[in-house]
């Protein structure tokens, strides 16, 4: 049953945003064969987009499969369902940046699989990296390397960046 009202929710949710949902292409984001996002590019463990941010609990954790909602064409797995609700209220906040590529690699119009355990969240968006090297870097310049990320995931995607 709740599994049912998630998917209830998350349909009306996209009904409400077919404009966007039409526009979208998700054929260059990072995402599991199933079209699950926000995965480890080594392990396939899929995390909760939400887990991470203060309002839940502020770190990493695994999604479940019961917890699934889609959402313009992507799969998310959360660790609970208020976690899939506050996804539901405001989903641009929560997605990852880059269509779930490594922010460091997209400074260079790269895509490189993550490690969802690597990450900053910087003015409410949220950076993945393959490893702390690529954050570090990240990190250095955040203002020069999310404009030029954002600039390349405009031109591989067509989407302009989550702000």
């Amino acid at each position: 049953m709740l599994r049912t009202q998630i998917l209830i929710t998350s349909f009306i949710f996209t009904l409400l945003n077919l404009s966007a949902y039409a526009q979208r292409d998700v054929s260059e984001y990072n995402l599991t064969s199933n079209g699950a996002g926000l995965h480890h590019h080594i392990t396939g463990s899929i995390y909760d987009p939400v887990a991470y941010f203060p309002e839940a609990n502020g770190k990493a954790q695994r999604g479940q499969t019961s917890y699934a909602v889609q959402y313009q064409q992507v799969e998310y797995l959360f660790s609970n369902q208020e976690n899939a609700k506050l996804f539901l209220t405001n989903p641009q906040k929560y997605e990852p940046t880059y269509g779930g590529w490594c922010a460091r690699a997209m400074v260079v119009g790269q895509k490189v699989g993550i490690n969802p355990e690597i990450y900053i969240i910087h003015k409410n968006r949220i950076h993945f990296f393959v490893n702390q090297r690529a954050k570090r870097f990240f990190e250095r310049n955040l203002k020069l390397n999310e404009q030029k990320a954002d600039e390349h995931w405009k031109k591989i995607s067509g989407e302009n960046p989550r702000l």
